[in-house]
């Protein structure tokens, strides 16, 4: 990058992904991709490849219905993979991968289950929402942006850590504990829904001590964020 006279270096490291098919040029923070992009005639000769691209994180989707049996065993998600691919206008980065757990799937109970999958970008991934399904083994599977779960997420329904709400069948208020959804908490005394009063008695659904669910000295938070760390 000597050609350009750039007063700080332009590249922090270079390194080769596994299948060595690829080479990865990370920029110190003075630089993005955009700059080498633009200058790719002063460092292309150092480098022989057929074309450059800019890594964008990939964006994924949940589908949710889809059918179980047809994917099960060995090379099931690469089939699972051409079928998203065969049957809509979708091309997927990586290969799908299962929420369902295997020991679910594998139960002849189940017959449905959801998946996580990855297009190229958030441009594509709104494409895809827009349509709200898309076909996999002849079935509409309802398609959900995919949110990111981490230990100390906690579920609006069951207030439990680890997941979110919005296919959790378990109820229990993050209140007073009782099996029931926060926005429905009511008081008999001052007629007060959706919201604590007075008259509450915080208990957590969690720890089982005198607060609410959501309070940050629940010891079932910190224990949480031990497994975060």
């Amino acid at each position: 990058m000597s050609k350009l006279q750039t007063e700080k270096p332009v590249i922090a490291s270079i390194a080769r992904t596994r299948e060595k098919q690829n080479i990865l040029l990370t920029t110190t923070e003075e630089y993005n991709a955009d700059f080498l992009v633009k200058y790719k005639e002063v460092w292309s000769s150092c480098f022989s490849f057929t074309r450059e691209q800019k890594l964008e994180p990939w964006a994924q989707i949940v589908a949710h219905g889809v059918p179980i049996p047809p994917f099960l065993g060995e090379g099931g998600s690469k089939l699972l993979k051409e079928e998203i691919e065969t049957f809509n206008p979708i091309r997927t980065q990586g290969q799908p991968r299962w929420i369902s757990s295997r020991a679910k799937r594998y139960d002849p109970q189940t017959r449905f289950g959801s998946i996580v999958f990855a297009v190229e970008n958030e441009e594509k991934r709104q494409e895809i929402l827009k349509q709200k399904e898309i076909l996999i083994a002849g079935v509409a599977t309802k398609v959900v942006k995919y949110l990111e779960v981490s230990p100390t997420t906690q579920c609006t329904s069951c207030q439990k850590f680890g997941h979110i709400g919005d296919r959790c069948s378990t109820r229990a208020c993050r209140f007073c504990a009782a099996a029931h959804l926060s926005k429905d908490h009511s008081c008999s005394s001052c007629n007060t829904i959706g919201k604590p009063c007075e008259h509450t008695t915080p208990l957590c659904i969690n720890c089982k001590e005198k607060h609410f669910a959501t309070s940050k000295d629940c010891q079932s938070l910190k224990a949480a964020k031990l497994i975060y760390q």
